[in-house]
């Protein structure tokens, strides 16, 4: 797994990156199950940059969800078009916050930017 982007936002993986995972490896060409790509996205990932109290749906850990139709999901970004919003994603929550939900951007802004360790 990648990055989902640059701050800049100007590579299409900044908005499908993960979606393109789980079209292509997942449903497509069926490399990874639904399980272990979701597993890579999130717990590997968090364990992997040695983040605490992220990747996994624990209490008292930070509430980030994503609500996605494993069937539609599919990333539409291109370097033409590098901000076109990936399909099948319904709900979106950061910090037990909600973000996007029902195709539309709620403008909360709860995340934090993951720097790079010097």
């Amino acid at each position: 797994m990648c990055s989902d982007g640059t701050s800049e936002g100007l590579h299409p993986r900044g908005h499908g990156s993960f979606t393109k995972i789980l079209r292509q490896y997942v449903r497509e060409e069926k490399l990874l199950t639904l399980e272990e790509a979701v597993h890579k996205m999130t717990k590997q990932a968090a364990d992997n940059l040695n983040l605490k109290k992220v990747g996994e749906i624990k209490q008292g850990y930070f509430a980030d969800l994503v609500l996605f139709d494993s069937e539609r999901i599919s990333d539409l970004a291109t370097s033409d078009q590098p901000h076109a919003l990936s399909t099948g994603i319904s709900r979106v929550m950061v910090s037990g916050k909600e973000v996007y939900w029902d195709g539309k951007a709620t403008h909360e802004y709860p995340g934090r930017t993951i720097r790079r360790a010097k």
